[in-house]
C-alpha cells in the first residue's frame, strides 16, 4: 500500500511526476492533499514545472471539495491556503483560510473541532500569519476547555493543540517562535507532561538566544548538536553585521551546553567580519552578547561606543558585574566609577560591594 512516507522523498528529489503517480494511489484524501500542496510548495521554491501548480492546486481543491466530512473539509483547505501563503498568494490564502473557518462553524463535534482549529491555526504560522494564528489556537483551547466531555478526552485534545503549538514554532523563525513555545509549554506543564514540557522549554531557551538569526533550519542543527552545520546555515543566509551577531548567538548558545568551542565561534566570527558597519542597535547587541559570552574587553570596546548614556551604562554596569562574579572586584569598582550615569553608577558599586561582602 503506498503511504504519503513514500512520495515525499520523490517530491524533494524533483522527480514529480513519480510522485503524482504515487499521490494516485493514496486511500487517504486528505495525505493526497497533503502531498499535493507539498509538491506545489517545492515546485515553487527549489524550481519545476512552474506551470503545474495552478493544475495541482486546483486538483487538491476539487478533492477537498468532494470530501463528505467538513472537519476534513476545513483540514484540506487549511493546507492549501498553507501552500498558497507561503507561494505569497495572500489574497488566495486568505479567501481559502475563510473556507476553512466556515466549514468548522457547522461542526458540533467538540474534540472534531478544537483539533481542527489547532491544525488551521498551525497551517496559518506556516503561512506567516502568527497573529491570527496565535488567535485561533487560544479559541481552540478556550473551546476545548469549556467543553463539555471527558476528562482523559479532554486532556488528549489539549495534548494535540499543545503538539501543534510546539510544531508551530519549529517551523518558523525565532522572532515568531517564542509565542507558540510559551503556550505550548504552559500547556504541557499544567498537563504534567514532564518530558515534553522540558523538550519546549529547551527550545525557548534557545530561541530567545539564537534570535536575530533563528532560522529553523539553524535551531534545528543546533538542538542536534550539530553547531558546524548551523554555522554553515548562518553563512549561507547573512553576511556582514548580522552574520557576526548571529555567530555570537550560536556561540552563546554553545557556552551553555558546555561546548568548549564557543571560544573558537567568537574569534573566528571576528576575522571573518570584514570592514563591518555598526549601527548603534548593533553596537549595543553586540557589547550584551559578549559580556554573556565572558569576552569582557571585547564587550567594553562596544560598551563604550554606545551612544545613548543610559544604555552604555547598563551595558557597563553589566560588564563589572560580570568582573566582579569572576573575583576581579578591584577592576569592577575601577569600571563602575566610570559609569556615566550616576543612578546606574550607584547601582554597580552596590552591587560589586555586595558582592565583595559574599567572598569575604
Amino acid at each position: 500500500m503506498t503511504t504519503l512516507e513514500d512520495v515525499i522523498p520523490l517530491i524533494e528529489r524533483g522527480y514529480y511526476e513519480e510522485a503524482l503517480d504515487k499521490i494516485e494511489k493514496l486511500n487517504d484524501p486528505l495525505d493526497k492533499v497533503d502531498a499535493m500542496t507539498q509538491m506545489a510548495i517545492t515546485i515553487h521554491s527549489k524550481g519545476g514545472p512552474a506551470d503545474w501548480i495552478p493544475t495541482i492546486i486546483d486538483d487538491a481543491t476539487y478533492i477537498v471539495q468532494k470530501m463528505d466530512n467538513p472537519t476534513d473539509r476545513a483540514m484540506g483547505y487549511s493546507m492549501i491556503a498553507s501552500a498558497l501563503g507561503r507561494m505569497e498568494y495572500h489574497d488566495e490564502a486568505a479567501d481559502f483560510f475563510n473556507s476553512a473557518i466556515e466549514e468548522l462553524d457547522g461542526v458540533k463535534d467538540t474534540t472534531e473541532k478544537g483539533i481542527a482549529l489547532a491544525f488551521l491555526a498551525y497551517h496559518m504560522a506556516l503561512s506567516g500569519y502568527s497573529e491570527q494564528a496565535l488567535e485561533v489556537f487560544n479559541l481552540a483551547f478556550d473551546s476545548t476547555i469549556n467543553a463539555e466531555m471527558a476528562y482523559r478526552l479532554k486532556v488528549d485534545c489539549l495534548l494535540k493543540i499543545a503538539e501543534l503549538l510546539e510544531k508551530a514554532g519549529d517551523s518558523v523563525p525565532s522572532s515568531r517562535a517564542l509565542k507558540f513555545y510559551e503556550m505550548s509549554f504552559d500547556i504541557f506543564d499544567k498537563l504534567n507532561v514532564n518530558q515534553q514540557a522540558a523538550i519546549v522549554e529547551k527550545k525557548i531557551e534557545l530561541t530567545k538566544t539564537v534570535y536575530d538569526v533563528g532560522l529553523p533550519q539553524i535551531r534545528r542543527a543546533l538542538l542536534e548538536g550539530k553547531n558546524h552545520y548551523a554555522l554553515a546555515i548562518l553563512d549561507r543566509n547573512y553576511s556582514g553585521v548580522v552574520r557576526l551577531i548571529g555567530a555570537l548567538e550560536i556561540a552563546l548558545w554553545m557556552k551553555r551546553v558546555n561546548n568548549p568551542e564557543y571560544l573558537d565561534v567568537v574569534d573566528k566570527a571576528f576575522e571573518s567580519c570584514q570592514n563591518p558597519h555598526f549601527t548603534e542597535a548593533n553596537v549595543q547587541q553586540i557589547a550584551k552578547l559578549l559580556t554573556a559570552l565572558g569576552s569582557l574587553k571585547r564587550a567594553l570596546a562596544f560598551a563604550i561606543k554606545i551612544k545613548d548614556i543610559r544604555k552604555k551604562s547598563e551595558a557597563m554596569k553589566a560588564i563589572a558585574i560580570e568582573l566582579a562574579l569572576n573575583e576581579d572586584v578591584d577592576s569592577a569598582e575601577k569600571l563602575a566609577i566610570n559609569i556615566p550615569d550616576p543612578q546606574v553608577r550607584e547601582e554597580a558599586l552596590i552591587e560589586i560591594e555586595t558582592l565583595r561582602g559574599g567572598k569575604l
